[in-house]
This record gives structure tokens, sequence and C-alpha cells, in this order.
């Protein structure tokens, strides 16, 4: 792929507030309690997975974003590590859909640690591209940014678009309610951790 990819409807991801300002996706520090807001993460990146497909009039208010935020946090609820594997966001993440009678599938992508066992750079842009080109947004684990100087390590973030000019590939996150370009391959090659992404695919009753 050459060029950009995008969800089709980004405004389906904006939060108001009560004063009206506007954000790119929800920000963990609106949580109420402490370790919530450093450890949340995860239950907000999986909220905007869901918030994506719901019906409804965009923007989402913010009280009933983080009454959301607050339903996921009871399935991925980080522990003294924060949530630190895909398959503990994934099995969170079903657990509420299930609860949610939501009939969506959840793809996932594991990045080990070991960069002999690594997936390839080229499978991991595919696996974007795939979920972006079925309009989902993309959850992002990041345990470690490496020379990436705008990411945040031990860290989950919301893809909402890829970008390739010429050799370099870009992805466009929304964290903290700010969007976000990353060097993606910045990032592959110099990450010392392992890492990972997951997403929705809708049912076919859906």
């Amino acid at each position: 792929m050459n060029g950009t990819l995008f969800l089709k409807h980004p405004e389906y991801l904006t939060v108001q507030d009560e004063q009206g300002a506007l954000y790119h996706g929800a920000d963990q520090e609106w949580f109420g309690l402490l370790w919530q807001r450093k450890a949340g993460c995860g239950p907000t990146t999986a909220s905007h997975l869901v918030l994506y497909n719901r019906s409804g009039s965009p923007p989402i208010q913010k009280n009933d974003m983080v009454g959301l935020m607050e339903a996921m946090w009871t399935h991925i609820t980080p522990g003294i590590m924060g949530v630190h594997l895909v398959s503990q966001f994934t099995k969170g993440l079903k657990e509420y859909l299930d609860e949610q009678s939501l009939l969506y599938s959840i793809t996932s992508l594991k990045v080990l640690k070991d960069r002999s066992r690594r997936v390839s750079f080229e499978q991991i842009t595919a696996f974007i591209e795939q979920e972006l080109q079925a309009d989902q947004p993309v959850a992002f684990l990041n345990l470690s940014a490496g020379e990436v100087k705008n990411l945040d390590s031990w860290h989950w973030v919301t893809i909402v678009g890829l970008e390739r000019r010429e050799s370099e590939t870009y992805i466009h996150v929304y964290d903290g309610g700010t969007q976000w370009v990353i060097d993606l391959r910045l990032w592959y090659e110099t990450t010392t951790r392992s890492g990972g992404f997951a997403s929705l695919q809708r049912g076919e009753n859906l």
C-alpha cells in the first residue's frame, strides 16, 4: 500500500466535554481513581474499539464515555504490571462483548521480544491495513517505545490511520484525547520488549 488509509468515520471517536470541547477519543485521566488514571490505558483503548461500532449520533458526551470506560475496567482490570499482555486485553474485551451480547469477534497479532522470532514488519502493516480497510480501529500495545519520542512505553493506544511516505511508515493514533503520528518502522526496529495489536471484526448479523 502506498499513500494513506484511515477510518471512514473518525467522528465516531470524538468525545465532547461539559464545556463543549472536543477530543480525539478518551483520556485515561478521566477515570475517577488514581490507580485507574495511572493504569487505565488498556480499558480506555478497548472502549474506543467498542465506541466506534456503537449506534448513535457523535460526539459521545464525556460522562457517557467515562461510563463505558468504567464498565470496561471491570473486565480489563490492570494488575501490578498493568495490562501488559495482548491475551489479557482480548480476554477481557471478549467478556465485555459477551456480557453486552455484541456479536463481534476479536483478531490479534503478537509481537515477541525475541527479534529472531518476531513477526515481520510487513505482517504488522498487513494486519493494520486489513483492519482499517474493514473500518475498524486497532488497539496497539507498546511496552518499549525504543527510539520513538512521542509514544509512551508500557502503554495502549488506538490506531486510526496508516500512512506510507516512500520507505517510511507512520501510524496515526489517539492517546490522551489527542491525535499523534508515530513512526511505526522506527518502533519495530528499536523496541526492546514485546507488544501487539488487536481489533474487532463484525459478526454476520451486524
